[in-house]
């Protein structure tokens, strides 16, 4: 799988609706970790492009987010 492919892989992931998320009985979490952890393991300390897409975090959120990748996708 190439990064382009995983990136359209998250991104389809991310267009489930919370509600298909919830009621896949993990299954959605299980696809999401595993391409977080490809993700994760070729471009180390970076999110997706796909992330783009979601915005900025709620104003809750206390954490630090790491950069979206702006690298070339193969």
């Amino acid at each position: 799988m190439t990064d382009g492919q995983l990136n359209e892989w998250i991104d389809n992931l991310l267009c489930v609706p919370s509600e298909e998320r919830i009621a896949s009985d993990g299954n959605w979490a299980d696809y999401f970790d595993r391409a977080m952890l490809m993700w994760e393991d070729r471009h180390p300390g970076t999110r997706p492009p796909a992330f783009e897409k979601i915005g900025s975090p709620p104003s809750c959120f206390e954490g630090d987010l790491p950069p979206i990748y702006d690298g070339a996708l193969d």
